[in-house]
């Protein structure tokens, strides 16, 4: 071979070397960059795995939230109407109250003028109750003035004696000043019967002295829309009737004071 022949194949194989280097240096940048590429594509796929979890979770969180709203909702709710209920239990207790305070003061002062009323019925008719002749009482809210048939009544009559005309008189006058009563009469006997041609029974003979009674109130001057009476007989007697003075204290006329607001 020429000189100028083997120059020219120096050249070619040259040539031939640097294009085989060329490529396996490209081959190994490329291979880097496909790992880079799978190991940021590995880092991404965890990345969004973690994000896909996160929302996920936050779903779940929410729909916990949404439920605990709900119940809070409904407990709060429930609290409201509680205090809504203690609200009006309240209510009703003070107006309880205040009805049983406004009723006790009531009480009290009708005791209060009851108290006087009877101290001043018994002052003013002392004579008639240390003589025996009547008898005043206070029960129940009521004033009772009572006298024996012995002084108003003969046996079997309904006119009033003189003595028990007077007595009458001078107790009209003193409860006729009373106001807020109504005043009642009931006449009672004892269980003895009785068979007239006048009364029937101890009850017609106790209710006729019993508006004999009331007659005469009336024209001591006590409001006939304040009086009544009734015939009790012998059916509500003040003790048993089993001696003469037992009987003589069940004959009685009852003059009873009824407030003005009790039915």
């Amino acid at each position: 071979m020429t000189r100028a022949g083997r120059v020219g194949a120096a050249v070619v194989g040259a040539f031939w070397l640097a294009g085989c280097l060329v490529p396996k240096v490209d081959y190994d940048a490329e291979v880097a960059r496909n790992r880079a590429l799978v190991v940021e594509r590995v880092e991404l796929e965890g990345r969004l795995a973690a994000l896909d979890q996160r929302i996920r979770d936050l779903e779940k969180s929410g729909e916990n939230l949404e439920l605990e709203r709900s119940i809070l909702n409904e407990a709060r709710i429930e609290l409201i109407d509680h205090l809504e209920d203690l609200r009006i239990g309240n209510e009703n207790l003070r107006r309880d109250l205040e009805q049983e305070r406004a009723a006790r003061e009531a009480t009290e002062a009708e005791v209060r003028d009851l108290s006087g009323t009877y101290s001043q019925l018994v002052e003013q008719l002392e004579n008639e109750v240390q003589s025996g002749k009547i008898e005043i009482h206070r029960l129940r809210g009521r004033l009772q003035v009572r006298a024996l048939d012995q002084i108003l009544f003969d046996t079997g009559s309904t006119s009033l004696k003189p003595e028990g005309r007077e007595v009458l008189a001078h107790v009209a006058r003193q409860i006729r000043t009373i106001r807020g009563h109504r005043v009642r009469v009931e006449g009672h006997t004892d269980d003895v019967p009785i068979s007239t041609e006048r009364f029937a029974s101890n009850w017609e003979l106790s209710a006729a002295r019993a508006a004999g009674v009331v007659r005469l109130l009336a024209e001591q001057g006590i409001a006939v829309d304040k009086l009544s009476a009734v015939g009790l007989g012998e059916y509500d007697p003040i003790g048993p009737n089993d001696t003469r003075t037992n009987r003589a204290r069940n004959r009685r006329i009852e003059i009873v004071l009824v407030p003005d607001d009790e039915g």
